[in-house]
């Protein structure tokens, strides 16, 4: 199915690219096209009929590995374009997540930011972010500390707690993060990018409404690529991950996958 994904109201020139890089986000009203929202919402709805019982909607994982419709959306030239004025001409795809939260579910995230936990390092590109659903505070929605990630890895503490066990220590964020955060507030098929070092958390849904956002993560092809396992959203069956080169040169010849068939 050749769905045309991406809006042509869609733009990231020089000027988004230095709000990116002062505040340390950016957001788009417009990013995926109306038929690229509909067959989008349409494979998400199928996905979660689909779900392996008991797994949460929100750990669907590597998703780009186990359904091409989101190895499709990630690899447009015009999502590839932003991508590169943050990594570079040489591209490699190596994250995805469907974060879904029904309604009146889902779990607090706690403020964190993105790199430390993660076993890729280099040159990492923001999250791009994209909303199924439409997105506000009451549903879930995100938010983000504008110009907190230049401020290097922020001290944690530990939570006590299975899920997500470590926040950013209260006494290094401002005050006040309340009043200087930013809220995510979308349509269906608007966007975010944000910092891989940005201080982040949202809320449950609190909202009768469903809270569907797929995140697309990016690195220069020269990174540090660690293993990883994830699980099968269906059967729970685990799988490696593999690294895709989607634009440029594989710089250091380690035979990454251009496609899914690879």
């Amino acid at each position: 199915m050749n769905t045309p994904w991406i809006s042509d109201e869609f733009r990231y020139g020089a000027s988004e690219q230095e709000h990116y890089e002062r505040q340390g986000y950016c957001l788009f009203r417009q990013f995926l096209s109306p038929s690229g929202l509909l067959r989008g919402q349409t494979e998400i709805g199928r996905m979660l009929k689909s779900l392996q019982p008991g797994r949460q909607p929100d750990e669907i994982f590597s998703a780009h590995q186990q359904e091409p419709w989101i190895f499709e959306l990630a690899t447009q030239p015009a999502l590839l374009d932003m991508i590169e004025r943050q990594v570079g001409p040489n591209v490699v795809l190596w994250s995805s997540h469907l974060i879904c939260k029904s309604p009146r579910t889902g779990r607090e995230i706690p403020w964190h930011q993105d790199a430390p936990y993660w076993n890729v390092s280099g040159k990492l590109a923001g999250a791009i972010w994209i909303a199924f659903d439409d997105i506000a505070q009451d549903n879930g929605g995100m938010s983000v500390l504008p110009g907190w990630h230049d401020q290097g890895a922020l001290k944690v503490r530990n939570r006590g707690q299975e899920f997500f066990s470590e926040e950013i220590d209260p006494a290094v964020l401002p005050p006040n993060p309340d009043q200087l955060k930013v809220q995510y507030t979308l349509p269906a098929g608007g966007a975010a990018t944000h910092h891989v070092m940005i201080p982040h958390n949202s809320i449950p849904n609190l909202s009768d409404r469903w809270r569907r956002v797929l995140v697309l993560r990016y690195m220069a092809a020269d990174g540090v690529m660690g293993a990883k396992e994830y699980p099968d959203y269906r059967s729970g069956e685990k799988f490696p991950r593999k690294f895709f080169l989607v634009r440029g040169e594989d710089v250091l010849k380690r035979g990454l996958a251009t496609g899914l068939s690879d």
